[in-house]
């Protein structure tokens, strides 16, 4: 009886650790899709964010259909803010390319690219 106790608690630890996993933001930056996937590439960083879907959601697929009505070239980048959960750092995407996964919940703007964009000149992007 003991040690069913003892495996609730460490089963309930668990939990509590995955819940801890996910950072939850408002996040801007840069967006790119293509064959090769859902990229963002957040403002002030030089990294990397693989996008994935939210479990049970589809707002990354539908990012994706409106990004296809904004992008004039295959693999253009576009202004994104959106609410979503992002990973710890690690290894995601294909081959392990990126530093994280993000989980788009809400897309707040999603345009195409201006002057002054995350507090920079297009030219520096």
């Amino acid at each position: 009886m003991g040690s069913l106790f003892a495996l609730v608690g460490v089963i309930g630890l668990l939990l509590a650790a995955i819940g801890r996993s996910l950072e939850s933001g408002t996040w801007e930056g840069f967006f790119t899709a293509g064959r090769a996937g859902r990229i963002f590439h957040p403002c002030g960083t030089r990294a990397l964010w693989w996008v994935q879907n939210a479990a049970l959601g589809d707002t990354a697929d539908d990012l994706e259909r409106r990004y296809m009505g904004i992008a004039l070239r295959p693999y253009e980048q576009v202004y994104i803010r959106f609410r979503g959960e992002a990973s710890r750092k690690g290894q995601y995407g294909p081959l392990g390319s990126y530093q994280r996964v993000v989980y788009v919940d809400e897309i707040l703007e999603l345009r195409e690219q201006r002057e002054g964009d995350c507090g920079k000149s297009r030219d520096m992007e």
